[in-house]
């Protein structure tokens, strides 16, 4: 039986209209997706009813994260997409947010494929590309 760990990060969670915030500070590990995940769910659940929807995540502290923690997240990102109606995933981090430039690859690996995905920044400009694609996917719909 593998070892379970204390959950590694910090999170808070909430809606910004149809944007699912998730504040992030890292680094972080499976336990910690899955504590994070679990809270998300009545918060998902709520945009299920109204999608399409964005998750928006603002990380701070760390972008690093274990090779676990980034297949789960993966797997979370698929069930939002397929089980309640989200669209996109936006990363914002800003420059000096550690690990930032080495593993931003695995961000984008992680999303592909599943959504539609972005990184920015700032907030602002991550709520803003959210909104357009918001609206976008609207119209076409």
């Amino acid at each position: 039986m593998a070892k379970s760990f204390p959950p590694h990060g910090k999170y808070k969670i909430y809606l910004d209209g149809r944007l699912l915030v998730s504040e992030v500070v890292g680094p972080w590990n499976i336990e910690f997706i899955r504590d994070w995940s679990t809270a998300a769910i009545p918060l998902c659940e709520e945009l299920k009813d109204q999608a399409p929807w964005v998750a928006v995540a603002m990380i701070s502290g760390s972008m690093l994260a274990t090779p676990e923690a980034m297949d789960a997240l993966r797997k979370v990102i698929k069930n939002s997409v397929q089980h309640y109606g989200c669209i996109a995933h936006v990363l914002v981090a800003r420059p000096n947010v550690a690990g930032r430039g080495i593993v931003e690859w695995a961000f984008q690996k992680t999303y592909d494929g599943l959504s539609q995905s972005a990184f920015f920044d700032d907030y602002e400009s991550a709520k803003a590309w959210s909104l357009t694609l918001l609206a976008r996917h609207s119209k076409t719909n």
